[in-house]
């Protein structure tokens, strides 16, 4: 009697890329802090966190988030890259904090 040989038979569990969970995490994020206003709250909260644990890899898909639309990525990106290319004359303005992010990104050779 032959044996026929099962090739990897799909798992119940499928991985997520990186990005997937990025996405996942940052949902999750969103919708549990869009109403607040307490940037420390909003910073601290666990999803935010495991984002910043992931490192460097998310970086291109906050920037090309940040293209789209200036956003709280400004407060992942200094802890992620242990830089903060914003001049404190545009602390607190979004769209500027946004654009010099871009800026540095692109000086660094990101791409996303």
């Amino acid at each position: 009697m032959a044996t026929v040989p099962v090739k990897n038979a799909p798992t119940d569990e499928t991985k997520e890329t990186i990005e997937q969970r990025f996405r996942r995490l940052e949902a999750a994020w969103e919708a549990d802090t869009m109403y607040l206003s307490d940037t420390q709250k909003i910073i601290d909260h666990p999803a935010f966190q495991e984002i910043i644990g992931m490192g460097e890899a998310v970086i291109p898909f906050m920037l090309h988030d940040l293209e789209k639309e200036p956003g709280q990525w400004v407060w992942a990106l200094p802890r992620i890259t242990g830089v903060n290319p914003v001049s404190r004359d545009d602390a607190g303005q979004m769209r500027k904090m946004s654009e010099a992010w871009l800026k540095w990104a692109r000086e660094q050779g990101y791409q996303w």
